[in-house]
């Protein structure tokens, strides 16, 4: 009797629930690559280079046929990185980089050329390095170095005489009234002083003062695109 109450009490235990398989884990996708769709990065500023470039004021300067323009950086003090619009022609894109110069100027120079290559190494630029709020001051170190003292006293940064210039461009210049009357002379306050030509003059912006100098080649880079950029500022 007692094997057959046994028998009848485990006929009324379900038996267990079968396991589940183990459901095999979804694949974790790829990390997207930073900018890949966005024209690549720029290392040191951290921008995508498309993002960049919508960051930078232009000219009439243009890309020439078969070639456009991409955003490149060249590095400053203080954390600070100059970005610019350049030349891109197929694979070769033009890169500036930041040299010393006697006197306490910085030379930006074609490190690459997109299509010129007798500018590899030619100085494009001077640049002064100074305090955000007082980059004039750095330029007039620079500026008067060398001049007599009584032409540094009668010479300043001045709104340029005549059209033609950006609309942000100053020119180390005599006084209005002396500059009218020499108009013809070129470079009457030193070598980073008005010239006879309207395409020499300076610009401040961002801690630096950038010198502009016409040397009669076209450049590969749009010098109006020029612009001071901080990460996390």
């Amino acid at each position: 009797m007692l094997t057959l109450a046994l028998l009848l009490l485990a006929a009324q235990v379900e038996p267990p629930a079968p396991v589940p398989a183990p459901v095999p884990a979804a694949p974790v996708p790829a990390a997207p690559v930073p900018c890949a769709t966005n024209g690549g990065l720029l290392p040191g500023s951290g921008l995508c280079r498309t993002d960049a470039l919508t960051r930078l004021p232009r000219s009439e300067w243009t890309a020439p046929q078969g070639c456009d323009v991409t955003a490149q950086e060249a590095r400053l003090t203080g954390g600070r990185w100059l970005l610019y619009a350049a030349l891109r022609c197929g694979e070769k894109s033009v890169r500036l980089e930041v040299t010393p110069q006697q006197g306490g100027a910085l030379v930006l120079r074609y490190a690459e050329t997109a299509r010129n290559p007798e500018l590899m190494g030619r100085k494009a630029l001077t640049i002064v390095e100074g305090h955000p709020a007082a980059e004039h001051l750095a330029v007039y170190t620079l500026v008067i170095a060398g001049l007599p003292r009584e032409q540094a006293q009668r010479c300043a940064l001045r709104t340029p005489p005549a059209p033609g210039y950006p609309h942000d461009a100053f020119v180390f210049d005599l006084p209005a009234t002396e500059s009218r009357q020499s108009a013809a002379l070129d470079q009457p306050c030193g070598p980073y002083s008005r010239s006879a030509w309207p395409d020499t003059y300076w610009r401040l912006l961002g801690g630096i003062g950038i010198f502009y100098q016409s040397n009669g080649e076209r450049p590969e880079f749009d010098p109006a695109s020029l612009t001071v950029y901080k990460p996390g500022s």
